[in-house]
């Protein structure tokens, strides 16, 4: 009986062994991404020194331009015509990000006491959706690739004007903006390197070398994506740590919160009012992506070009916002899948869920 008993545990902890030796890789596999942006920006945080002779070379107008001409090269344009035929959905996931998400954070400027973070917020929610990000999480979440596509094209493709006018119109007498610089900077940073990825593909042998190669091409723009916000990270712990008068931890675990909580907010206000317009659950998720998720690489751009001297601690939301929806939308966008499985939506397949990066 006894021998009996310890087989059965002997057997029990090996099961355990081999399932932790499968489920730890395939964790890293699904969560590189995750992992190696927490680890980043901690290790920036904690040893600026030792990272910023690296980062600091690191130009942000090129590293950008790269990232969202591979990102756009790898896009399936002919995708897009799905969406077309169907507008709306892509048009409200458009009006909660340029409209509802820049008046938010206008608004919670109000509630932090540091002027710099006023002008971080501002500018965090006022710039375009995330290229590569929205897609992805998209995708693991079993939402439609088209609606978010045609959210990130809008929303790039205009953000010299709207960007530029909330910028404008919410900071410009305090710092002084440039107005017609800030277009013509956006416009080549953004608009060019997207249309000319989307060119790319106009030619069959690259369209088909951008398709083999999908996984690879998001791969090397995560990367990209990575070296700014370590840069960021970098920048911010060193101002942190240069300052004669030290901010309060209290105001910076808040401005974090604050956000976190702008994010969240937008998100779940696309899944909630996608569903009361009746649009599809593709739809809905597509939107709560692509409507929430803010690209930190043209945020810091601006911030690098327009307002670091007059406002340094700026970058401050400007990273706290891209890190914290990276991290809760990876466990957000696993739910919605999982509840897509559980609903027998065909459109949720397990083995579509959780692919790596591309």
């Amino acid at each position: 009986m006894r021998n009996a008993e310890c087989r059965m545990q002997n057997e029990r902890k090996m099961s355990f062994i081999l399932h932790s030796a499968f489920c730890i890789p395939h964790f890293l596999a699904r969560h590189w991404f995750l992992i190696t942006l927490v680890v980043g920006v901690s290790f920036a945080g904690v040893r600026p020194d030792w990272l910023r002779p690296v980062v600091g070379r690191v130009p942000p107008r090129g590293v950008v331009g790269l990232a969202l001409f591979l990102m756009a090269w790898g896009l399936e344009s002919r995708s897009l015509g799905r969406a077309l035929l169907r507008p709306l959905p892509a048009l409200w996931g458009v009006l909660i990000s340029y409209g509802a998400l820049p008046l938010l954070g206008w608004l919670a400027g109000y509630l932090v006491t540091e002027p710099d973070y006023r002008i971080g917020l501002l500018l965090m929610t006022s710039v375009p959706c995330t290229l590569a990000s929205a897609v992805l999480w998209t995708r693991m979440a079993g939402g439609s690739e088209a609606v978010a596509l045609l959210v990130i094209l809008l929303t790039t493709a205009t953000s010299w004007l709207v960007t530029t006018a909330w910028l404008t119109g919410t900071t410009g007498a305090a710092v002084g903006v440039d107005t017609a610089a800030m277009m013509r900077e956006l416009l080549v940073v953004l608009v060019l390197p997207v249309g000319l990825g989307q060119l790319a593909r106009a030619a069959p042998p690259l369209a088909r070398l951008a398709d083999r190669g999908k996984s690879v091409l998001g791969v090397l723009s995560r990367l990209l994506i990575c070296s700014i916000i370590f840069k960021a990270a970098t920048d911010v712990a060193s101002r942190l740590a240069t300052r004669a008068e030290p901010l309060s931890p209290a105001l910076l675990l808040g401005t974090a919160g604050l956000c976190l909580g702008l994010h969240l907010t937008a998100l779940t206000a696309g899944l909630v009012s996608s569903k009361v317009l009746r649009f599809d659950r593709p739809s809905q998720i597509a939107i709560a992506f692509a409507g929430s998720q803010k690209t930190l690489p043209v945020a810091l751009l601006l911030f690098e070009t327009y307002f670091k001297d007059s406002h340094p601690l700026a970058v401050v939301p400007i990273v706290f916002y891209p890190v914290g929806q990276l991290v809760v939308d990876t466990f957000i966008a696993e739910r919605l899948a999982r509840r897509g499985v559980a609903a027998g939506d065909a459109r949720h397949e397990p083995s579509r869920r959780f692919q790596p990066a591309e």
